[in-house]
Formats: C-alpha cells, sequence, structure tokens
C-alpha cells in the first residue's frame, strides 16, 4: 500500500506553516500500539516511516528551499544543520559573520601565480614590459569561482550576486582589461551587503570602476564656448535603475496615477541636467600597472585616462578635483537644492542623500532584491512589508540592508507552503545559480584546493556569469514579460529572457556532460584559449589535480533504493517540490538502467533532476 500525501498537507505538518496544533491524528510520531500491514500483507518500511516520523522530512524540506533562496548553494549537512537550529537562527548566524574574504587579494594571488608560471616557461624578458599581459577578466572569474566555493557566509555571498545584477558593471566593456576593477567593485558589493543603502550608493557612485563604466569618470564641468556639458549618463542610471525608477511609486511598489490616469514620472529631463552636475570632477586616484611603478606621476585632468581602463588605480575611490567641478546651484528631487558655493563632495553627498531619502527607494529596491532572491512577482503587501523594514529597522534607521535581506527571506510569503500552490510564485532558476548549487550540492573539489573555474564555456552556453551582463540593463529587466502564458496573465518573468531554444539546449547539453557523459566540471588553471592575453601561454599543460570533481558517494550509496535516492535528490535541490509526475518519469527511467553500476544511475538521476521543471521553477 502506498501513502500518497499532497504537498499541502505536508506543508501543514512542518513549524514554519501551521497555525493549529492538533493531538488526535496518527503519523509524524503518533503510532504507538499501531501495527501496520499493506493489502499484500507484507510489512511495509515506507508505511512505518510515515506514521513514526521518520519519513516526514519537512524539516529539510523547509531548510533546502530557504538555502535555495539564500545561498550560492548547500550541501546535505548544512541542510540538515539548518533544520536542527532552525531558519531564523541560522540566518542571524549568518547575517553576523565578519567579511571572510577578498576578491581583489585573490585575484592579485592567482594572477602573480600565472606571471610566475609563464616567466618559468618563457623567461623574464617574456614577461617584463609585455604589454599584453594584464591581469584580465579571467583571474577575476577564477577568485570569484575559489571564494564562492570556500566561503562560510552563505548568504552575504549570495545577497552580493543580487547586489552584482542590480549596481552592474560588466567585463563586456574595456573592463575586461582589468580583474582590479572587476573585483574591488565586488568587494564593495561584498563588504555592504548588509551595511546600510546610503553607504553602499555613496560608494558604488565613487567607484572608478563605475566611474568608468557609465563615463562619470574625468566627467568635465560645462565649457559653453567649447560647447561642453557634463556627461549625463550617470545621473540618469543611478535614478532610473539604483535607486527610485522611472516612476512615482506607492510604499507598496505600486505606481501612482495622475488626475488623468496615468503614471507620474520619477524625475525629468531636467533633473538628469541637473544631477549631471553633481557628477562632475572626479578622476582617478591613482594609476596602476602591473610591471611598472607609476607612483611618480602626478595626478593631472585628462581624458586620456579614461580612455584606457588599465591605467587607472582601482583599489582608491574617485577623488574630487575641484577645478573640473561645476560651481553654483544644483536643483534636486522634491523641491531640495545644493547651495553654490559647497564642494565637489559636499555635492555628491548632498545628491546621495536627496536620492536616498526618497519614498521611491524602499519599495524600489525591496521589489528588485525580492526578485532576484525569492519570486519574479511578490505581492503588494510583500513589498510594502518590505518598504517599511528599509524605511525603519525596528531602531529608527533607514536603509539597513541586514534588516531587510532577513525580513525578505523570513517573509510569510517567502515562508509559507501555501504559496507553492500559487502558479504565479515563484522564479525560473538563473543558469549561474544552476552551476553553483550543482558544484556546493555535491562538494565539489579537486586535489590542489585551486578552485580556479572560470566557467567560460557554461557562460558561452547559458549567455551568464558574474559581472558579465551585455548593458547596464542587466542580463534580464526587472519587468520582462515572455510572451504566451505569462504576458497574458500580465506577469513578469525576468530570467526568461535569458531563455532560448539555443540556451535551453545548451544547458541539457552542459548538464549532460557534467553528469551522463562522464565529462569534467570546467577546471582550474584552464582559463581560456587567451590565458594571459598571449598565444604562447595555451601550451601550459592542465595539472590533474585541478580537475574539479563531485562528490556523489552518499547518493550512489542509495542507487539501490531508487525511493530513498529521489527522497535526497529532493532534498538537495528542490526543496521538497519535486511532483509526482517527474519523480514517476525519473524512476521510471532509473528503473531502464539497473545495468549500469551506481555511479551511472545516480549520475543519470542528477541529470534529470536538474533538467526537470520541479528545479528550473524555483519556489
Amino acid at each position: 500500500m502506498k501513502y500518497l500525501f499532497p504537498l499541502a498537507f505536508l506543508c501543514l505538518l512542518s513549524g514554519q506553516c501551521y497555525s493549529q496544533t492538533y493531538d488526535d491524528f496518527i503519523g509524524a510520531g503518533h503510532y504507538q500500539g499501531v501495527s501496520i500491514t499493506t493489502s499484500d500483507g507484507q510489512s511495509s518500511s515506507q508505511s512505518t516511516t510515515t506514521l513514526n516520523g521518520s519519513g516526514l522530512k519537512i524539516s529539510l524540506f523547509d531548510a533546502s528551499r530557504f538555502l535555495g533562496q539564500s545561498t550560492p548553494g548547500a550541501d546535505f549537512e548544512e541542510i540538515e544543520y539548518l533544520s536542527e537550529i532552525g531558519l531564523e537562527a541560522w540566518l542571524d548566524l549568518q547575517l553576523n559573520l565578519p567579511v571572510q574574504v577578498s576578491f581583489y587579494d585573490t585575484s592579485v594571488h592567482i594572477f602573480n601565480h600565472f606571471i610566475d608560471e609563464y616567466a618559468a616557461m618563457y623567461g623574464d624578458t617574456n614577461v617584463i614590459g609585455n604589454d599584453l599581459i594584464m591581469p584580465n577578466w579571467i583571474y577575476w572569474r577564477m577568485a570569484w569561482w575559489h571564494n564562492i566555493m570556500f566561503a562560510e557566509d552563505l548568504v552575504r555571498q549570495r545577497v552580493t550576486i543580487a547586489l552584482s545584477e542590480i549596481f552592474v558593471i560588466s567585463e563586456n566593456s574595456d573592463l575586461n582589461i582589468s580583474s582590479i576593477a572587476l573585483s574591488t567593485f565586488y568587494d564593495l558589493l561584498y563588504n555592504h551587503a548588509t551595511g546600510n543603502f546610503r553607504d553602499l550608493l555613496f560608494e558604488v557612485s565613487m567607484h572608478p570602476a563605475m566611474g568608468f563604466y557609465l563615463s562619470h569618470l574625468n566627467n568635465p564641468k560645462s565649457d559653453t564656448a567649447n560647447n561642453v556639458h557634463p556627461d549625463e549618463n550617470y545621473a540618469r542610471e543611478i535614478m532610473q535603475l539604483f535607486s527610485i525608477g522611472l516612476y512615482e511609486l506607492n510604499p507598496d511598489g505600486t505606481r501612482q496615477l495622475d488626475t488623468a490616469g496615468n503614471f507620474i514620472p520619477s524625475y525629468t529631463n531636467n533633473d538628469i541636467k541637473e544631477f549631471a552636475k553633481v557628477f562632475t570632477g572626479l578622476a582617478p586616484g591613482g594609476y596602476y600597472w602591473p610591471w611598472e611603478d607609476l607612483s611618480v606621476i602626478p595626478v593631472t585632468w585628462g581624458y586620456w585616462y579614461n580612455s584606457f581602463a588599465g591605467t587607472i588605480d582601482y583599489t582608491q575611490p574617485m577623488q574630487m578635483f575641484e577645478n573640473w567641478h561645476e560651481p553654483g546651484e544644483k536643483y534636486l528631487l522634491n523641491g531640495t537644492s545644493l547651495m553654490a558655493g559647497q564642494s565637489g563632495l559636499e555635492d555628491i553627498n548632498g545628491a546621495i542623500d536627496n536620492l536616498f531619502n526618497h519614498p521611491n527607494v524602499g519599495p524600489f529596491i525591496s521589489r528588485l532584491l525580492i526578485q532576484r532572491l525569492v519570486k519574479s512577482n511578490p505581492s503588494a503587501e510583500y513589498i510594502e512589508r518590505m518598504s517599511s523594514v528599509f524605511a525603519n529597522n525596528g531602531s529608527g534607521t533607514r536603509g539597513d540592508l541586514k534588516a531587510l535581506v532577513k525580513a525578505i527571506f523570513l517573509d510569510p510569503e517567502a515562508r509559507d507552503c501555501s504559496w507553492l500552490n500559487d502558479p504565479a510564485s515563484g522564479k525560473l532558476r538563473e543558469p549561474l545559480l544552476r552551476y553553483t548549487q550543482a558544484m556546493k550540492a555535491l562538494n565539489a573539489s579537486n586535489s590542489s584546493g585551486k578552485m580556479w573555474n572560470i566557467g567560460y564555456t557554461y557562460q558561452h552556453a547559458t549567455r551568464q556569469a558574474i559581472l558579465s551582463s551585455p548593458s547596464v540593463f542587466n542580463f534580464f529587466l526587472p519587468d520582462y514579460q515572455p510572451n504566451g502564458p505569462v504576458a497574458d496573465q500580465d506577469l513578469v518573468a525576468p530570467e526568461f529572457q535569458l531563455l532560448s531554444s539555443a540556451t535551453a539546449v545548451y544547458y541539457y547539453n552542459m548538464v549532460y556532460y557534467w553528469f551522463v557523459a562522464d565529462q569534467y566540471m570546467e577546471v582550474s588553471s584552464r582559463s581560456s584559449d587567451n590565458n594571459l592575453g598571449s598565444p604562447e601561454y595555451d601550451y601550459l599543460q592542465i595539472d590533474p589535480d585541478d580537475i574539479v570533481l563531485l562528490d556523489i558517494n552518499d547518493e550512489m550509496a542509495l542507487a539501490g533504493s531508487p525511493q530513498e535516492l529521489m527522497d535526497r535528490l529532493d532534498i538537495l535541490f528542490t526543496g521538497g517540490t519535486l511532483s509526482d509526475e517527474s519523480r514517476t518519469e525519473i524512476l521510471s527511467s532509473m528503473n531502464q538502467l539497473q545495468m549500469l553500476d551506481d555511479e551511472h544511475i545516480v549520475k543519470a538521476a542528477l541529470f534529470l533532476l536538474m533538467t526537470s521543471p520541479d528545479y528550473l521553477i524555483q519556489k
């Protein structure tokens, strides 16, 4: 006899979901004095575990679903640990962990390793003065993967990924020649991920990588005689993308309407011009070159320094050069103005304060973070609750990201199982996060301990890698609506903007290579066909100690018990949301593979699970 419990019923048994306690029931520990037989007269271990409670894995499902939202991936031990101490206790421990890593330091370490390797093979003369050998994006990418795999501050790592898709810079620009630019900017997001939004917005505005990417680095004051005007690019994007959005919002994120029923713009073209005046006079604080000491060069103004990303010192914020800052009064939003005669940095701080205190910021940023972390279509009530936390963390502080992140993850709309049955709830799992989850859930490792993966093949297949969006508008727009049922119901599905017939097939191929074709995950120490920007470097061989392998020993031990194996994979990857239909299909396929060894049975199950709709749509 097979006991089938609807998902909604199981949710009622979870400590996260029920509202009333009942004592008059059988099961989940209430089984004393009850003997169990099946219709064929045989004992049933499945029935017994259902009644004695050991077969109900609700707390593990809750923990897994929570970790799927709040981390780049977690193994079975982390799921068990969270289920033991509880969601809020685990989250508090995570949010109070100190900063664990420096992406800049790791990037420099990896770059120096390859420089030494190159010098050993070809001699120092081919290294010093060879301007093809630069600390380009490859080394930053290796550093990111290494730190993601080893750092223990899983929540901060996940929130930083989300922030990198809001405050966008990209290697798809001249920044691709500077691992230093990419890594120090990511460090900025990482260090402020649980800080205050006001500080984050200011530091983003002052970072030379953002200055270079959105062209307010070396932004000059007006020179009407020569028809020179301040560049308006950053002034526009800091409002549209980083703080208040295009339209005036209610606290619940819905757009305000004028008397004619039209949306109300949150800023005008004249506002852009005024903010552009603010972001003038900023230039690099210094210069960087990997094999020369340029510290003796005086800091001077000139467009040339903005035309080549490799000369800028990205380890310090931009400096203000008052002679190039637009003088005079500046008129900002909501009737605020900046007095004439202030310093350039006073103007910038005043502009940041003006944006930070705008009533739009709470609902605008809350919605973006909910979309990145939990679901594509949060209810107005969910957004309003988060806007309230943004406005006041409970101690009178505005913009507390730690409080906001905690509230997003613990909100009833993120946790209550009733939302699992809402067809509008959930989101398409980002390709990058599918990769990180597979690596971390299955304890990817190698003998060398160098997880220096650039993920280039996977990026080519899925069109996503960290800090590599095609534009400042990220890989996908927050209001993207794919044609069909989503658009017909006026819903959004941002991640679907990455989905095409090509990327869908490529993703299936990648997972097939990982699990079925016995190909390795992308390996360390092999960066691409252009390792150091020098073709000779391609002759370096891959060290076998660097090859990344997955640990599926625990799964292989269950290969002879397909139901138990699927239970474990459901916990690891789908948080208990694997449908009966998908489970039946996977089990049927596994039954046809019984002639294979345990390893290949498990890998086949992993392939089928990670390409199933139950996995790809994260609930």
